[in-house]
């Protein structure tokens, strides 16, 4: 699983966080969404479970994207940033689950 931390700036107030986490897209591979929200920007944190860490970035970008050109078309995405969810790592090297133990 891929935790992607995106960062979106919204130059005229940030929308509630709650509001925000509900109206974000959720295509298929996105298993979780945190939002945290200040005055005018928000971290977006996004738990993928996509094949390959290109693929969640790519996804998490398209997402965040598509959210801002519908409800904050005057916000941007800041910045995007992307690390393995931490206790995924087996299952990422294993995907059959069959653990070291040979």
């Amino acid at each position: 699983m891929h935790l992607i931390l995106a960062r979106l700036d919204f130059p005229d107030g940030a929308p509630d966080a709650a509001e925000l986490q509900r109206a974000l897209p959720r295509p298929t591979g996105v298993q979780h969404v945190y939002v945290d929200g200040r005055a005018t920007s928000a971290d977006v944190v996004l738990f993928l479970a996509l094949p390959s860490l290109a693929e969640s970035e790519s996804t998490a970008r398209a997402l965040c994207n598509a959210y801002l050109r519908v409800h904050h078309p005057t916000a941007h995405l800041a910045g995007l940033g992307a690390s393995l969810a931490p206790g995924t790592e087996g299952a990422l090297l294993d995907p059959g689950g069959h653990g070291s133990e040979h």
